[in-house]
């Protein structure tokens, strides 16, 4: 089993996986642009509200999803802290646990992974929490799940 440590997140240790976009220090319209960008097959925007109750502990994740047509932004409503772990595919589009990195994102850290990211479910570490989250929606489904063939435990600080 692959251990994995949470460590914080920032703009520049997240950007191979997407952007962070910070409101802590919000003083008008903060603009993601990039929570849209998709291909042509998607061309539906999604806003849904998404509650957590609870969460597993010790994580270990044994399933990874990619959006190969949109990307997926996700805003804590409650002001929930979250776990995100992401990883790149390799050349046969399979997780490439190798790149696998786990982040701690703050309540105040808007996340947006890009299209053809893997990535875990969305993972408040303090629940009940409430999460939106928005992308596009292509017809044909936009939401392909790979289940590992090695689990990745994942730890954090509180």
């Amino acid at each position: 089993m692959k251990s994995q440590l949470a460590a914080p997140l920032t703009e520049e240790a997240f950007l191979p996986f997407g952007t962070v976009s910070e409101m802590s220090d919000l003083s008008g319209l903060l603009s993601i642009q990039s929570a849209y960008e998709a291909s042509g097959a998607a061309t539906e925007p999604v806003l849904q509200l998404v509650k957590i109750e609870s969460i597993p502990q010790p994580l270990t994740i044994s399933r990874l999803e990619i959006h190969p047509h949109s990307a997926q932004t996700f805003l804590a409503l409650g002001m929930a802290p979250s776990l995100v772990v992401v990883c790149k595919p390799d050349a046969e589009g399979e997780p490439d646990l190798a790149t696998v990195r786990a982040f701690v994102a703050r309540p105040t850290q808007v996340v947006t992974y890009n299209r053809g990211v893997l990535h875990h479910r969305l993972t408040p570490l303090k629940t009940p929490a409430v999460f939106a989250m928005t992308m596009m929606h292509s017809s044909d489904g936009d939401t392909v799940v790979y289940d590992l063939h090695e689990p990745i435990t994942v730890s954090w600080q509180d």
